[in-house]
C-alpha cells in the first residue's frame, strides 16, 4: 500500500502545476481525479500506517479534492452556459451573458484561493513529506 499511495501522491504532485498554470480546464480536473484515487488509497490503508503523521496526510488528500471542487465547478457550469448561449434565441443570450458574467466573477476568486491553497501546501514541504513516507521503491521512514 505504501508503493501504490506513493504512485497516487505523485499523481497528483504532476497534475498541480497544470491546475495552477489556469490555461487548460482540465488541469483543476486531473488534480481532483487523482486526489480522489489517493483517497480511496488512503482509506483502505488507514490502519495499517501510524496515525500520528498518516491522518495530517489523509487530511490534506481531502482538502486537495474540496479546494479545487469550487473552480471545477464553475469551469463547467461556463462550458456548458457558453455552449447553450450560442443556441439559446438572441432575445435570451443577453441574461445568459449575464450569469455566464457572474459565474466567471466568482471561478476568478475560486481560482485565486485554489492558488493560495496549492502556493501553502508547497510551502509546508508536503511534496516532500509524501516522498518520503511513500516512497515508490518500498523504502523510506514509517516512524
Amino acid at each position: 500500500m505504501r508503493v501504490l499511495i506513493g504512485e497516487r501522491w505523485e499523481d497528483v504532485w504532476t497534475a498541480v502545476p497544470r491546475a495552477a498554470e489556469g490555461i487548460d480546464i482540465e488541469g483543476v480536473h486531473d488534480v481532483r481525479v487523482a486526489s480522489r484515487r489517493l483517497r480511496a488509497a488512503m482509506d483502505i490503508a488507514a490502519p495499517a500506517f501510524p496515525a500520528p503523521w498518516f491522518e495530517p496526510l489523509h487530511k490534506v488528500a481531502k482538502e486537495v479534492t474540496s479546494e479545487l471542487g469550487a473552480v471545477r465547478d464553475r469551469d463547467v457550469m461556463l462550458e456548458y452556459l457558453t455552449e447553450e448561449r450560442d443556441a439559446a434565441p438572441p432575445n435570451e443570450r443577453p441574461g445568459v451573458d449575464r450569469l455566464i458574467a457572474r459565474i466567471d466573477r466568482e471561478r476568478i476568486a475560486a481560482r485565486a484561493e485554489m492558488e493560495t491553497f496549492l502556493h501553502e501546501l508547497s510551502e509546508r514541504g508536503l511534496r516532500e513529506e509524501t516522498r518520503r513516507r511513500f516512497p515508490a521503491n518500498n523504502s523510506g521512514e514509517y516512524e
